[in-house]
């Protein structure tokens, strides 16, 4: 006949079984949590004190998204492309924007810090209600940072069309195309996206 079983004994100076498979469980909670919240890149920024302000600004030199704490420090929270606007050439072209609106976009894009290609038309084909944003191969990236510039929501970004919507379209690395909502010269236009 079998013993009968008995409630493990506590040794003296340690601990239970029960108490050190909490422990051990405690302990591997806590590193999964540091795990994933280094995974997650929130070991990579900065969190602001409570009831301080945060401000989000386009860094045009980097072309990423940063981040300033009241408190004066800066942390890059997002990076769209490894060029700098100065290795990023972009062409403006007027297919249905207001005359002279082609020139105001490209100065405005070339203040940021963008190589400019001369302003000019679009193909007398391309029509457009709604103003574009197109890339070539491998400057999505680029493109969404330009669109941004123009106040632009992201859904203008695509991929460049074949034929090519203009001249010198084929040699830009970004393509902008004014369409009908382009705001004539001297207005401004706000753009708001609702976050997904």
């Amino acid at each position: 006949m079998a013993e009968p079983m008995t409630a493990p004994q506590k040794r003296a100076g340690g601990l239970d079984a029960k108490t050190r498979g909490i422990a051990v469980m405690a302990a591997a909670v806590v590193i999964g949590f540091l795990l994933l919240f280094k995974m997650g890149g929130g070991g990579d920024t900065a969190s602001p004190t409570v009831g301080s302000k945060t401000t989000t600004t386009i860094d045009t030199s980097g072309l990423g998204v940063s981040s300033t704490t009241a408190a004066g420090g800066t942390t890059t929270t997002a990076a769209p492309g490894d060029r700098k606007p100065g290795d990023v050439l972009v062409l403006v072209l007027n297919a249905d924007g207001p005359a002279g609106s082609a020139v105001e976009a490209s100065t405005k894009i070339g203040a940021a810090g963008y190589k400019m290609g001369t302003a000019t038309n679009a193909n007398s084909t391309v029509t457009l209600a709604t103003s574009a944003v197109y890339y070539a191969e491998g400057f999505q990236a680029e493109a969404t940072a330009v669109a941004l510039v123009l106040g632009k929501a992201a859904s203008t970004v695509q991929p460049m069309p074949s034929p090519v919507p203009g001249p010198g379209a084929d040699k830009a690395n970004v393509v902008v195309v004014l369409g009908k909502d382009t705001a004539p010269s001297g207005t401004t236009t706000t753009s708001t996206t609702a976050a997904n």
